[in-house]
């Protein structure tokens, strides 16, 4: 059922692509079991259902990708990945069908047969998706709705220009409850506890890219400092990641220039997991708003400036770390 107080992004779906799923829909309408303690918020929540698709890399013959919708009509796809053999054409991946030239070609010259009818639903329905993001107003919406779009229309490392990262291949032991930002806030501001260390993820070019916190809460917690690319998804700066490797590691690396830890190469690390957007995925006007009570439930644990800290501190701190 429709109302209009359903959250924009489900307003957006319903209007310009397709109906998100029920378990999406109530968590974007922030229905009060997704407000616990321990979820933080609705929107937080569909963050780490997103984080179960985004985890895994993109399949070309299962549909399951599709879920994140409601009740989506497969038939012309499961055709399309089964029949080949009947119809002169020859796709490997469902994904990414609007911008496929084989597509493009076979829809033009069989648009009044009904495999093609069918086809080209499904092929409208991804040139809807590629544009979702134009119709949201509201920043968070604008978040949200790419990263659902990346999962049906994956991208690269080269049409983005970002650094790809690599999955594990199972969920490592790190939490992602609504403090997880607690030390990340205070490193921020300098202030790093005694037996801390932050270690500083670099791209090919030394470029930070995320940021590691140890003996601080969960240790291997990371937070992205720009946008990344797993499994042909574009993960905003801000976003919750845990990372593993060999424990002696780091030591290989040169020392952060005003802090205990390592500069180390992306590349060292044998993987990463996305878990969540973090509030500071989120600029500091719009945080309370598309946070709503993981926000709350951060000032009223005192965390550390949980309403005005921008993610450029952590970006200038990093920065810092990596000498010349």
């Amino acid at each position: 059922m429709s109302t209009l107080n359903d959250h924009e992004i489900i307003q957006i779906f319903r209007n310009h692509a397709h109906p998100l799923s029920n378990k999406l829909t109530e968590m974007l309408n922030e229905h009060y079991t997704h407000q616990t303690e321990r979820r933080g918020c609705g929107y937080t929540q569909a963050t780490r259902v997103l984080a179960e698709y985004i985890n895994i890399p993109r399949d070309v013959q299962e549909l399951n990708d599709l879920k994140l919708f409601d009740q989506f009509d497969t038939k012309s796809l499961k055709q399309l990945l089964e029949q080949q053999s009947i119809h002169p054409i020859h796709v490997t991946d469902w994904h990414n069908l609007d911008q496929n030239p084989e597509i493009i070609t076979y829809l033009a010259k069989h648009c009044h047969e009904t495999f093609a009818e069918q086809l080209e639903q499904a092929v409208y329905f991804q040139k809807k998706l590629r544009r979702i993001a134009q119709h949201a107003q509201l920043e968070e919406s604008q978040v949200l709705s790419q990263l659902i779009a990346d999962v049906i229309l994956p991208h690269t490392c080269h049409d983005t220009s970002l650094t790809q990262l690599h999955t594990l291949q199972e969920k490592p032991k790190v939490g992602s409850c609504p403090m997880a930002e607690n030390f990340f806030l205070k490193i921020a501001h300098g202030k790093i506890l005694r037996q801390g260390r932050i270690n500083i993820f670099v791209d090919d070019n030394s470029k930070p890219i995320l940021l590691e916190k140890i003996n601080m809460g969960d240790d291997h917690s990371c937070i992205s400092l720009q946008p990344l690319l797993m499994n042909g998804v574009r993960l905003p700066a801000g976003a919750l990641f845990s990372v593993d490797y060999d424990a002696e590691m780091p030591e290989q690396y040169p020392s952060c220039s005003d802090f205990k830890g390592h500069i180390i190469p992306y590349r060292a690390a044998r993987g990463f997991w996305f878990l969540r957007l973090t509030t500071l995925a989120i600029s500091p006007e719009n945080r309370a708003r598309a946070f709503s009570t993981h926000y709350a439930q951060q000032v009223e644990n005192g965390l550390y400036s949980p309403g005005t800290t921008q993610l450029q501190q952590l970006v200038d701190l990093a920065q810092r770390q990596v000498r010349a």
